[in-house]
């Protein structure tokens, strides 16, 4: 029994893994107000929108909590999300893409997002892990 147990989370471990999105951390020549300034310049110069920005310093500043700067920005090409939506309508768990953007304690800027995975929804969306991993990197080019 103990040994179908421990095949059974080792199991459940491995798929965990399997299905975790990779994760790429990008520091920042500026400061943390101006990289959140050019990410979103650059976002809208090609062609997508800022969908929401999330202010996570401002927020806990509401609760009593003072930390450096923690930014979300959240943005997309509608055109991609209305190819995805309708054909896989559970990938709205993913969209829009984002990057999230802190200050470390040392001062310096990151820039950190998960690579584009919409591939496990099918062939058919290889093309767009492509392209946004592309734009990922070109953005970020931007900050470097």
């Amino acid at each position: 029994m103990k040994n179908l147990i421990l095949t059974a989370v080792i199991a459940v471990c491995t798929m965990t893994f399997a299905v975790a999105q990779e994760r790429a951390d990008v520091v920042s020549s500026k400061n943390f107000k101006k990289t959140v300034e050019t990410l979103n310049k650059t976002i809208k110069s090609k062609g997508m929108m800022v969908v929401a920005t999330v202010d996570h310093q401002n927020m806990l500043k509401m609760v009593g909590t003072s930390i450096k700067g923690a930014t979300t920005i959240e943005f997309g090409k509608p055109d991609m999300g209305k190819m995805l939506f309708t054909m896989k309508p559970e990938a709205g768990l993913e969209m829009p893409a984002r990057f999230y953007v802190f200050e470390k304690s040392d001062g310096k800027t990151v820039v950190s997002y998960y690579k584009s995975n919409y591939a496990k929804y099918g062939a058919d969306f290889a093309k767009m892990d492509e392209m946004m991993n592309m734009s990922y990197s070109e953005i970020t080019n931007f900050i470097k």
